[in-house]
């Protein structure tokens, strides 16, 4: 009986790893031409200025415009929501107060209404 270790193999199932290797000139060579210079740009929405600019602000000086802000935004969603309210109020008054069913998609779309479970 043969060993399957003896029998020859054709090149083409030869492990094809050796082809690829690089030799240690090729390696350094690569590595070097690899290395990036890092830059800093700027962002949509703030210069490459305005970043440094604010980098360079106190922590605190930073912590009290974020907290500022916030409570603008803050501000301006209250005020939005309450003349919503006052919209919402002012149509249900014009309807005369009365109650609206409502109908979901499928029931506009003449789909049957779901008959409720009997206790079994």
């Amino acid at each position: 009986m043969i060993r399957p270790a003896v029998i020859a193999k054709p090149n083409r199932y030869l492990d094809n790893s050796d082809a690829y290797t690089l030799t240690p000139q090729q390696e350094v060579a690569k590595k070097r031409t690899r290395r990036t210079f890092k830059q800093q740009r700027g962002i949509v929405g703030a210069s490459l200025d305005v970043i440094k600019e604010r980098k360079s602000q106190r922590p605190e000086a930073r912590a009290a415009a974020r907290q500022q802000a916030i409570a603008a935004g803050k501000l301006k969603k209250t005020d939005a929501e309450s003349v919503k309210k006052a919209e919402k109020a002012k149509g249900a008054a014009k309807a005369g107060g009365a109650s609206i069913s409502k109908v979901s998609k499928q029931g506009a779309k003449g789909a049957p209404m779901k008959v409720a479970a009997k206790s079994r």
